[in-house]
């Protein structure tokens, strides 16, 4: 138990490592703000039960049996007992009024926290006058006080330095209280020793409560941590498997997701849907001339030009296979899908990549392209076959241009 104890005084402000403290604290005073909220109309209703019981029935009392109660004394304090009860219904009205519940944690202010260490401050301090005045009539532990330190230790996450600071204010009160109403000094330091011990004992367990919830805490954020890695390396994972290893761009598996989708959703929607199918002009001869190395880095620099070229979110290009590449273009009639082979074909050109078996002395793509409004009773073979057929006759005029087919 000894080490426990010792423990936990050594790990007080080491216990979060790896969490903003800001965020931290803000959860635990938003949880502290709830709590005390309950705690105070608690407090209001108690105390005014115990006024209304103290008003009815004052005159009715015989203490006189008790032996070890001062009756004078206890009628003597009564008043002030009241008054004392009635401060504390009215700390617990402006509580409610000014810490307005705050809807998440991030709403936290310093006013809150303001909030929260005066409520606990002066209530701990109320109840310390409490069993003082009471401690004053005869001997006994003082149970207001005790009950309420405890209370607090329960039931609020405080750090240890805020902790320390309400606590050691009460037990000065406490102690002051203490000696001061009550003359046999016996009585008074039993009960001074027995609020000592539970104040020292209150905090104890108010840091091993705090230690744990911070610890629930860290516990949560790991596992968000966790699961929010977890879905990027899935969503990574799946992305690399859609992905091209060579030219970096979607590959024949994505080309067939997407397209099917899409052409699903242009039946649906009643829209065109176009595909331009595209063809490195005699790439064998590049690669057998250059190397594969060269061949690889000719693929790359196309790949990345076509993309370039493609400027809305919905159109996709793909490698379709080997130097051959597929581009889907949604919503575009032939008019559209034609300007965009055109841009295509002109901006490989530019490159201005040697090759010297090439016609024009330099790498140039071919396109074939193919315009459909699906429908139900229609095929998806057939606008890629359509492409693929346009894409041959450009090859056969001689490459470095595109050609339409139009039904």
């Amino acid at each position: 138990m000894i080490a426990k104890i010792k423990s936990i005084f050594k790990n007080w402000g080491t216990i979060v490592p790896e969490i903003q403290r800001g965020y931290l604290e803000k959860t635990l005073v938003h949880t502290n703000i709830l709590r005390l909220r309950m705690i105070a109309w608690l407090l209001i209703f108690f105390n005014g039960f115990f006024i209304g019981i103290q008003q009815v029935f004052i005159d009715r009392v015989n203490l006189k049996h008790i032996e070890h109660i001062d009756l004078s004394r206890a009628l003597a304090i009564a008043p002030f007992i009241t008054e004392l009860r009635l401060v504390i219904i009215g700390v617990s009205v402006v509580f409610l009024l000014l810490a307005k519940p705050p809807a998440a944690p991030e709403a936290v202010t310093r006013w809150h926290e303001y909030c929260e260490s005066a409520f606990l401050l002066s209530n701990l301090v109320a109840f310390s006058v409490l069993s003082g005045m009471i401690q004053s009539t005869g001997p006994g532990i003082a149970t207001a006080y005790i009950m309420a330190i405890l209370v607090v230790a329960a039931f609020c996450y405080l750090n240890w330095q805020k902790a320390l600071f309400i606590y050691s204010i009460a037990w000065c009160v406490m102690s002051i209280m203490m000696w001061r109403f009550q003359t046999d000094w016996l009585i008074a330091a039993s009960g001074f020793l027995n609020c000592s011990v539970m104040t020292v004992i209150a905090l104890v367990i108010s840091q091993i409560i705090y230690n744990s919830r911070v610890q629930e805490v860290l516990n949560q954020q790991l596992l968000e941590l966790q699961k929010e890695n977890l879905t990027r390396s899935n969503e990574i994972l799946r992305s690399l498997s859609y992905l091209d290893d060579l030219t970096n761009i979607p590959n024949r598996r994505d080309f067939n997701s997407y397209i099917n989708r899409e052409w699903k959703r242009s039946i649906r929607e009643r829209k065109l849907l176009s595909l331009i199918m595209i063809d490195i002009d005699c790439f064998k001869k590049y690669n057998d001339t250059y190397g594969h190395q060269a061949g690889d880095d000719a693929l790359a620099r196309v790949a990345t030009t076509l993309s370039d070229v493609i400027k809305r979110p919905a159109d996709r290009i793909a490698r379709y296979g080997g130097e051959e590449f597929v581009v889907i273009l949604p919503d575009t009639n032939l008019a559209g899908a034609r300007k965009m082979a055109g841009l295509m074909n002109e901006a490989v050109e530019a490159l201005n990549i040697r090759h010297e078996h090439s016609p024009t002395g330099k790498v140039t793509i071919s396109l074939g392209v193919a315009c459909m409004l699906p429908k139900l009773d229609l095929l998806l073979d057939i606008l890629i076959a359509n492409a693929d057929k346009a894409l041959y006759k450009a090859k056969k005029a001689g490459g470095n241009q595109y050609f339409v087919m139009d039904e």
